[in-house]
């Protein structure tokens, strides 16, 4: 073994003590087998004694996890509970808006036990804001900050490791953004130096500098729209122009064949007049044949020219309506072109960027539309709402680009298992909806059962080793009567009985 070898294997081992007593003071078993373990890798350089310990501490780590998980799945009940009580306050004015921002934020970190006081804190604040707002106070939507980052209160209390996760997330989420931007070419450097900024950027006091360059990209790319837009009417106005003169010219082509018309029969009967005169005062029969030979050739020269100028005229008019025809045709191309490009670019802002399913703008405007056509026709129609479970562990453990690809799989898996009216939407990070028309809340909950086994059933692999996706299901039935808020709601709160309950099963109303 050369010098470089055991000095890379030095490192390892303070890095596997140092990081082992990161973890004690959690669980007295877990804390026997660390030092064990930091015995073996002390005292020997046999990998054999090395794994052995690894092995044996396994099961322990995998206990404390089950444990930790039975106190995170208690609080979050509580809460729930505390929340339901609230609600229940006949003195009680709770803000839709807050509710869910909780709800929300209850979702994201119950799990992660040291954003628990900040939960606790925002609780605390949703009650005395309940308990204190008048009904008739309008009430204030949240702010862009409170939104990405909750409530003052909880921000204060939330750790750095909190921050970092949250400032990964919005790093990776404004790459995507800028990434499906239609730039011109000379912002290409730029775009790529942002997205090298952003790339597993963790340091949260950047992000008001990176917004600020990412909404320059996105004006920019509004405003390149803008002038597309600008110079197609430019170019429209000047083909409408053209098409203007074409048509003056050809109305006065027409005008000019008239006027000849006119001039030609004019000329024909004076010239008739003049020979019958001429004729009836003719003393002899050679006079008289010299006068209508020289008529007739009058005559002749006279309609020859009229057949000349006609001719002229149809060519001229034959390329009038040539040209005007070829301008339509250009300014019905542009327009197609056009039209074309904005369906395109609406297509594009109604699907997601990373699993090319419906977003969630695309989501609103469907829900709406089904639940009036369910209401009217009074037609069965189901909700689900499907979320992956431990993505965040998958992100964590292998990163943002083997969690990009899990998102991936999971919805091409769970279109396996539905029909062609069936319509699954990404609604935000790790969660789906699914829109199921015309299907009875028994045929839901079994398709969204075929759904969550096709997805279980998928081998996935990172770097050689199988991972085990699952994914938690909330499906509710449509009362007739109720929104669609109201109904994702309820849907969401079976996801999250799904969740505590166990992950990966389906729970439906009264289940």
């Amino acid at each position: 073994m050369d010098v470089t070898q055991e000095k890379l294997i030095e490192a390892l081992r303070k890095t596997i003590s140092r990081t082992s007593m990161l973890a004690e003071g959690n669980d007295p078993e877990i804390d026997k087998a660390l030092q064990q373990m930091r015995l073996n890798i002390a005292k020997t350089d046999d990998v054999n004694v090395v794994l052995e310990s690894l092995k044996s501490l396994e099961p322990h780590v995998l206990s404390f996890d089950d444990k930790r998980l039975e106190r995170a799945q208690a609080f979050r009940n509580t809460l729930h509970d505390l929340l339901d009580v609230l609600e229940s306050a006949p003195q009680a004015n709770i803000s839709l808006t807050a509710k869910k921002q909780f709800e929300a934020n209850l979702r994201s970190h119950w799990q992660t036990i040291s954003s628990w006081p900040g939960l606790l804190l925002q609780f605390s604040s949703l009650v005395e804001a309940s308990l204190t707002t008048p009904t008739s106070e309008e009430k204030r939507p949240p702010s862009l900050i409170n939104r990405l980052f909750g409530r003052k209160e909880t921000r204060s209390t939330e750790t750095k490791h909190s921050h970092e996760d949250i400032m990964v997330h919005i790093c990776h989420t404004l790459a995507g953004l800028i990434q499906n931007l239609n730039l011109p070419d000379n912002y290409q450097l730029q775009i790529q130096d942002l997205i090298q900024a952003l790339s597993g950027n963790r340091d949260i006091q950047q992000l008001p500098a990176l917004l600020d360059e990412v909404i320059n990209l996105v004006m920019v790319a509004v405003g390149k729209t803008q002038d597309d837009l600008a110079g197609y009417l430019n170019q429209l106005n000047k083909q409408l122009a053209s098409i203007n003169a074409s048509i003056i010219s050809s109305y006065k082509s027409q005008k000019t064949l008239s006027n000849q018309r006119q001039d030609f029969d004019s000329h024909l009967t004076q010239q008739v007049q003049e020979t019958s005169a001429m004729a009836n005062s003719a003393s002899d029969l050679d006079s008289l044949k010299s006068l209508i030979n020289e008529r007739m050739s009058t005559i002749t020269e006279t309609m020859s020219r009229y057949r000349e100028d006609m001719k002229k005229q149809e060519q001229q008019a034959a390329k009038s309506i040539s040209q005007l025809k070829h301008k339509v045709n250009k300014m019905e191309q542009d327009a197609s072109h056009l039209r074309s490009k904005m369906q395109q670019k609406i297509a594009e802002a109604m699907t997601d960027e990373l699993t090319k399913l419906p977003n969630r703008a695309s989501y609103q405007e469907a829900v709406m539309t089904l639940c009036t056509s369910a209401r009217a026709s009074q037609t069965p129609l189901c909700l689900a709402v499907l979320d992956i479970d431990r993505f965040k562990s998958i992100n964590d453990t292998w990163g943002h680009l083997a969690g990009d690809k899990v998102l991936r799989l999971v919805p091409r898996q769970a279109q396996t298992a539905l029909r062609k009216q069936d319509v699954l939407f990404r609604y935000g990070g790790e969660e789906f909806v699914l829109l199921l028309p015309a299907l009875s809340l028994e045929q839901a909950l079994a398709t969204a059962e075929r759904v969550r086994a096709a997805v279980e059933q998928t081998p996935f692999n990172m770097n050689g080793e199988p991972v085990s996706i699952t994914i938690s299901i909330g499906v509710s039935l449509f009362d007739g009567n109720e929104s669609s808020e109201e109904l994702f709601a309820r849907a969401d709160k079976n996801l999250y009985r799904a969740k505590t309950e166990g992950r990966n099963r389906v729970i439906g109303d009264n289940s």
